[in-house]
């Protein structure tokens, strides 16, 4: 073998060693660099009215004070997707911020993003939903809420308070109440 012919072969053997240990580190480099992961919560409920009385409190989005724990509703906006703005102001002083991401009256469907996230109130973040009502056997309505949100702490090793386990907890228990109190009110019409 030629002097060159055994560079180019000792080259290769390194670029080769050194392909294969770069090979094997990134599948870990990306687990551990991925940080937390899309979370999502489906919840339903049975309203005892027809789609069209359901729809005209949901749609509503100016006037959420159906919602739990809301005092009062600040709007702003011409109730159109991405313009319409909430201030749900909470009956213990804080305050929610949304936004109206869809409006689609023919399907029934309204969808909506929390802006800013408060973790002690909602341990998750970037939480949006869409709801969407069906009509429902016996001039019912069935109501859809489905959420995708991330836990209240984007990195890898969260604290206890702030994983995905908890955040999947806390997002159940708001909208199984959000849909308990829609349907308190529409039904109480």
């Amino acid at each position: 073998m030629r002097k060159g012919s055994a560079n180019i072969a000792v080259t290769r053997r390194l670029f080769l060693g050194a392909a294969a240990a770069l090979a094997s580190f990134l599948p870990i480099t990306a687990l551990a660099a991925h940080g937390a992961s899309p979370l999502k919560v489906v919840e339903t409920t049975i309203v005892d009215a027809p789609p069209e009385k359901v729809w005209a409190v949901v749609s509503d989005f100016a006037r959420a004070d159906w919602l739990p724990g809301v005092a009062r509703v600040e709007a702003s906006g011409d109730d159109v997707p991405d313009q319409a703005r909430r201030r749900l102001v909470m009956a213990d002083g804080g305050a929610i911020e949304e936004l109206l991401t869809k409006r689609d009256a023919e399907r029934m469907m309204l969808g909506l993003h929390r802006e800013g996230d408060d973790v002690k109130r909602l341990p998750a973040t970037n939480y949006t939903a869409l709801i969407t009502l069906r009509p429902a056997e016996g001039g019912k309505t069935e109501v859809e809420w489905k959420a995708r949100f991330y836990r209240g702490h984007p990195t890898n090793d969260p604290p206890p308070e702030l994983n995905d386990d908890v955040a999947l907890v806390a997002v159940t228990k708001l909208q199984r109440a959000y849909l308990a109190a829609l349907k308190a009110k529409v039904e109480q019409r």
